[in-house]
């Protein structure tokens, strides 16, 4: 993956479209296709244009394209996936349609439009679906092979194409003829259209109306919109925030639905995302070690050759290497019981260190300096001019990297541990500032 993780810290630090990446991240860890399997970068590469592509766009759109990602296909086993037949009659892979509906799309459970779960009379949340929902749903992912290369003739099973959506193959007779034709009895929820699709359905219009299915769910406003907020604010938003987001991608006031573009800014511009409660205990969420890597880079103005992958992957996240299909870290995780904190399912001591030991390359000797790229450097200067004042450079990297929030006793503990350096040594000084600072947890816990 390296020249796809060398050009995401290009884009990151100097790309003109961050909002437009950001949320491509985002994306990327919640409808995943991972590196581990797929090796090489021109088969992921489609998939990463393909997310930012849509990435303030339909959601409806993107289920679509990424579910004719040739490197989705090969990640979750759709492509080649045929009709069960005899002899043996065994049946479709299950792969695609399991992960499509646990983790890109409903959950496994019911949800009110808050995010909660939808209870029983015995108080038990209430399964979204069961077993055979599944098997139908791999049943409508039939029939889909590679496209077929320039210059060679359609197979029912064609060599890899990673540059075009999958195909449906068609026979002599222009029949879809490796798609399972039986009726199939998809979700059976109100707000959910096609949920039985009829037998002889020719298989796109199957695979069209069965993601409409799921589109249309109820559960998929409070679904996506939960993880999004999670992964661009905060890990632990109210179930209010929630529901003012999951109604935004059931209507972006346009009559629309799932209109990324609107649920993006309903999520940054909510109040929870822009007042008085992120000072709360509970607000905020542990930069992702890549996140933690580019914030930081671009607030103090670093110039990099973009090769910052390996200080990521020490903290714990190989970029676009996630380990499952699950992603990067667990997303229900609980930093404490009851506290969810999912990007603390990685930390560790080890990765610990790791970022304290970056910062402390980054604002010290910098990163990969002398090697052929450039490396990675930033250039302090600007803030010598305030080291004879411990107090006013912590004030100033206070609203730099932490937006004023630095409570009054870590800002004196900081301007004392700066104060001890000598005076004669004004670099020394703001580089003790800066490390302490960057290398806080009211740092690494963006708020």
């Amino acid at each position: 993956m390296y020249p796809l993780q060398v050009r995401f810290f290009e884009n990151a630090l100097r790309g003109e479209d961050q909002l437009r990446q950001r949320v491509a991240l985002a994306l990327h860890g919640i409808l995943v296709v991972s590196g581990v399997k797929l090796r090489q970068p021109s088969l992921v590469g489609p998939y990463l244009n393909l997310l930012q592509r849509n990435a303030l766009g339909s959601y409806r759109v993107l289920l679509g394209e990424l579910t004719l990602s040739p490197a989705m296909g090969g990640y979750l086993d759709m492509v080649d996936n045929a009709a069960a037949t005899a002899p043996g009659f065994v049946p479709p892979d299950e792969n695609y349609a399991r992960e499509l509906l646990q983790l890109f799309s409903i959950g496994t459970h019911l949800l009110n439009e808050d995010g909660t779960y939808v209870l029983d009379a015995k108080g038990e949340p209430v399964p979204a679906y069961g077993q055979e929902t599944i098997r139908a749903f791999a049943r409508v992912f039939t029939g889909w092979t590679y496209a077929t290369l320039p210059g060679a003739s359609p197979k029912k099973s064609n060599p890899p194409n990673w540059k075009a959506p999958l195909w449906l193959y068609r026979n002599a007779a222009g029949l879809d003829a490796t798609h399972d034709k039986g009726e199939k009895k998809l979700l059976d929820d109100p707000g959910a259209p096609h949920s039985v699709l009829p037998a002889n359905q020719d298989g796109a219009v199957d695979l069209d109306q069965a993601l409409d299915n799921v589109f249309h769910h109820p559960n998929v406003g409070p679904f996506v919109g939960k993880q999004l907020i999670q992964r661009l604010v905060t890990s632990n938003p109210s179930p209010q925030y929630v529901a003012r987001v999951a109604r935004v991608f059931a209507d972006d006031g346009k009559g629309d639905r799932g209109n990324l573009a609107a649920v993006v800014r309903a999520i940054l511009l909510d109040p929870e995302a822009r007042g008085a409660v992120g000072s709360a205990p509970a607000y905020g969420r542990l930069r992702e070690p890549v996140l933690f890597v580019t914030n930081l880079c671009r607030a103090l103005g670093a110039t990099s050759d973009g090769v910052l992958a390996a200080q990521a992957s020490s903290m714990g996240q190989s970029l676009y290497n996630p380990p499952t299909v699950f992603g990067y870290y667990p997303h229900a995780y609980e930093a404490v019981e009851g506290l969810q904190g999912p990007e603390f399912g990685i930390q560790s001591s080890t990765t610990a260190i790791s970022r304290v030991n970056f910062v402390g390359s980054l604002v010290g000797s910098g990163i990969g300096r002398g090697s052929e790229t450039g490396g990675t450097s930033v250039d302090l200067s600007r803030f010598a001019k305030l080291a004879a004042s411990p107090e006013a450079l912590v004030s100033v990297l206070d609203r730099l990297l932490l937006h004023g929030t630095m409570p009054g006793e870590a800002a004196r503990a900081i301007a004392e541990a700066v104060a001890a350096v000598p005076a004669s040594n004004p670099s020394g000084r703001v580089q003790t500032a800066v490390y302490l600072v960057a290398a806080s947890s009211l740092y690494q816990v963006a708020r």
